[in-house]
């Protein structure tokens, strides 16, 4: 049998079913907002990972280059199943976009006045020009190079090296110099030792003391070169995907500090993007002359452009 209620009683039964629904309405509109927010923002997320802007640093593209089909090629060398893999945005500019064009061979005399800095790899450079295996010979180019060594060990309180005739102090020497160019190469150590945003973040210090010590100099940032397949399997710390982050961070930093990208990884890499087994040196990451030699010819014919140089 129905409740009897009075008109008083009705009209404010009626007014506490109208607050429930309206509270009701109200909590499912809050709720499709929240849902519609989510959806868009997962769209953006999307939609910025699938496209890629590319970024030209001002310093180390200085000639127009329309061939932009060819650049880019190396990238795609990269297979669909590494790119899986390692689930990462590419680089602000990728490494082939990036990177310092070909524009004429300079006369060996470019490297007067340049500094190398960095680790085993580039100490390479020393040693082989030492023996007289490379045309550096005849330039009187510095080294600041030594193995073992990351951005962190050249950020310490009188680092010293073995530039060829004993130990010298590196920025008593940069300081000293001023030198017009250095090319840096260093992150294969790092590898092993460091984490990815560890590394880049001491990287950047190292480019900004390098700046506020050395202002006028043009400096070229070289790649983490490849590692032979065998080594890459063998040591995890060296990975495909481990260097192809190294890689992007190492690109992004170019184009956000306005450096010149070497990317000698594409140089010294085979179709499957590893070290090539006929230039590697039987540790599977170091090279052989052969290798350096292509290294140096690489150099020789990507340099930042300016018609004071000496074009053969």
């Amino acid at each position: 049998m129905a409740k009897f209620r009075t008109p008083e009683e009705k009209k404010k039964f009626r007014e506490q079913q109208r607050r429930r629904k309206l509270a009701m309405y109200s909590c499912m509109a809050a709720f499709v907002l929240v849902v519609s927010f989510i959806i868009v923002k997962a769209v953006e997320m999307l939609a910025g990972i699938t496209s890629t802007e590319v970024i030209v640093p001002k310093g180390a593209l200085q000639q127009p280059n329309t061939d932009v089909v060819k650049q880019a090629e190396s990238w795609s060398d990269y297979t669909g199943e590494v790119a899986q893999t390692i689930n990462l945005v590419e680089p602000a500019g990728e490494m082939s976009m990036v990177q310092v064009m070909e524009n004429g061979k300079v006369d060996i005399s470019y490297f007067d006045d340049v500094l190398f800095l960095g680790d085993s790899l580039a100490d390479g450079f020393k040693v082989y020009t030492r023996t007289g295996s490379l045309a550096l010979k005849d330039s009187a180019a510095g080294y600041l190079t030594q193995k073992s060594t990351t951005p962190r060990t050249f950020l310490q309180p009188g680092v010293m090296v073995d530039a060829g005739s004993g130990p010298v102090d590196v920025w008593a020497v940069i300081e000293q110099k001023q030198p017009k160019k250095m090319y840096i190469t260093l992150g294969t150590n790092a590898l092993m030792s460091m984490d990815t945003e560890t590394f880049i973040d001491n990287y950047r210090q190292l480019i900004d003391k390098i700046r506020r010590t050395t202002p006028d100099t043009i400096i070229y940032v070289t790649t983490v070169t490849p590692v032979t397949a065998w080594k890459g399997q063998e040591e995890p710390r060296m990975s495909f995907d481990r260097i192809y982050s190294y890689n992007q961070r190492i690109t992004k930093m170019c184009v956000e500090k306005d450096l010149a990208l070497i990317n000698l990884y594409d140089v010294l890499k085979s179709s499957s993007g590893y070290l090539r087994e006929e230039i590697a040196a039987g540790d599977g990451y170091h090279l052989t002359p052969t290798g350096y030699q292509q290294w140096l010819d690489y150099l020789i014919s990507h340099t930042v452009y300016n018609p004071s140089n000496i074009y053969v």
